[in-house]
């Protein structure tokens, strides 16, 4: 049989062919699959993953914003009573009711507090309070927060001022109908809003006629308690800080860039109808604009912090009718920490000045304008209320999410050497006993701060 070389020599070249291309796909297998491991390992390495077998623990995910621990939630002090904590956001305003049982609070955590304190009761030996000691009662608004907040005359009412619609929302304060038990708080109705800046002030006159509201761009408005304007007026400041109704109810009044409070009538006939807004007077003698001022119960003393580095007191007990202007008592230097507006609260009996600056709270005597207390770094953040409460045995302050409330010791020890000389000048033996009382009382409540230290 004939040996067919053709055959043979296409069988060798087609074999070599299918070797060629079994080899060529092989090896670009191999390259693909080396790249990948190569690819993983990368990829593991930039992840900050392990490239070993072992399972590697996940990356904590970051907060988006930091979160520092709030140092101030421990503050102590040997004249503090008590820090009332219950909101979880920056308080915003708070205000006495008129009858000295409450406190209101709002918060930018969308709530309302009333806090059962009733000062006026507390037995002067006690030195601490405990927050289980506290009773509290909580409301929330709706869809927003509130910036700023009053009591009505009766104490039966609320106002606010909701962030995001700038307008006046009024809640219902109702008693329990069991002895002592605490309020509730309802949403009652809200106002039309009127303004389109900002009100950075409201406040509701004593005599229950009235509402004043204002902002920022020098608008002070008056209106009735059903929220219908009566008056308004431009304060031509430039810009206003402050405002506030007289405790008498007769007076509004406004600070701000300019250095001059300036100081309305809201005057009602006989019948007690609303007639005008007139203008009555000023305090002058800053020269500087005006962050904030106060008044005394009476609506006699106001006090002003300015700018310029100075507080001052006036006697505003005048009659501004027959001419009689507004004049100097006493004034003294503050001392400014940053370039955050200060904050200003006259003690009700008169005796002392306390000052927000910052973080930290000074107290200065009104009789000559001496430093009598230095309490630093109260808060996290800048102290934005202020407020004596009606016995001026307590100072309170907020910045942060807590209130502190601070016995009013330089006070106490004013207080003192007071009653030392009205004993001495007293004629009458009703009046002398008196004195000795007060003078024992005020004694006592100093030995015991003097033994804390």
């Amino acid at each position: 049989m004939a040996f067919d070389f053709g055959i043979v020599i296409l069988t060798l070249v087609i074999g070599a062919l299918i070797a060629v291309l079994v080899w060529s796909l092989t090896k670009k297998s191999s390259e693909s699959s080396t790249k990948g491991k190569s690819e993983k390992a990368a990829g593991g390495k930039k992840d900050g993953k392990k490239s070993s077998g072992a399972q590697s623990k996940p990356a904590k995910k970051k907060p988006a914003v930091a979160i520092s621990k709030d140092s101030k939630s421990t503050f102590t002090h040997s004249w503090l009573l008590t820090s009332l904590k219950g909101h979880t956001g920056a308080i915003t305003d708070m205000d006495f009711s008129a009858n000295g049982k409450h406190l209101a609070t709002c918060a930018e955590d969308r709530s309302l507090m009333l806090w059962k304190l009733n000062f006026g009761r507390l037995d002067s030996t006690v030195m601490e309070l405990n927050m289980k000691d506290i009773r509290t009662v909580r409301a929330h608004v709706q869809y927003d927060s509130a910036t700023l907040i009053r009591w009505s005359p009766d104490s039966k009412a609320l106002l606010t001022v909701r962030a995001l619609g700038n307008n006046i929302e009024i809640y219902k304060v109702l008693k329990k109908p069991e002895a002592g038990g605490l309020p509730s708080v309802q949403v009652s109705h809200a106002f039309e809003k009127t303004r389109e800046a900002d009100l950075l002030a409201i406040d509701v006159a004593s005599t229950g006629r009235f509402i004043m509201t204002c902002t920022p761009k020098n608008e002070l408005d008056v209106l009735d308690l059903k929220g219908n304007l009566l008056a308004s007026v431009i304060t031509n400041q430039m810009e206003t800080y402050s405002a506030k109704i007289s405790p008498d109810g007769r007076f509004v009044a406004t600070s701000g860039f300019t250095p001059e409070v300036k100081v309305w009538e809201v005057v009602f006939s006989r019948s007690g109808e609303f007639e005008k807004l007139n203008r009555a007077f000023e305090l002058s003698g800053h020269t500087s604009g005006i962050y904030s001022f106060d008044y005394s119960p009476d609506s006699g003393r106001m006090v002003t912090i300015s700018k310029d580095g100075t507080w001052r007191l006036y006697n505003t007990n005048i009659d501004y009718r027959q001419g009689q202007l507004a004049t100097l008592v006493v004034s003294g230097k503050w001392k400014s920490e940053g370039n955050e507006p200060a904050r200003v609260a006259l003690a009700p009996d008169g005796r002392v000045v306390a000052i927000g600056s910052n973080c930290s709270l000074y107290i200065y005597s009104t009789a000559n304008a001496e430093l009598l207390s230095h309490i630093p770094d109260i808060h996290a953040a800048p102290i934005t209320r202020l407020r004596f409460d009606s016995t001026s045995r307590f100072i309170l302050t907020t910045g942060d999410k807590y209130v502190r409330v601070f016995h009013n010791v330089p006070g106490f020890k004013i207080a003192v050497a007071d009653l030392e000389v009205k004993l001495r000048k007293a004629t009458g033996q009703a009046l002398k006993e008196r004195c000795q009382i007060q003078l024992k009382e005020a004694k006592a409540l100093v030995e015991l701060f003097n033994a804390r230290n």
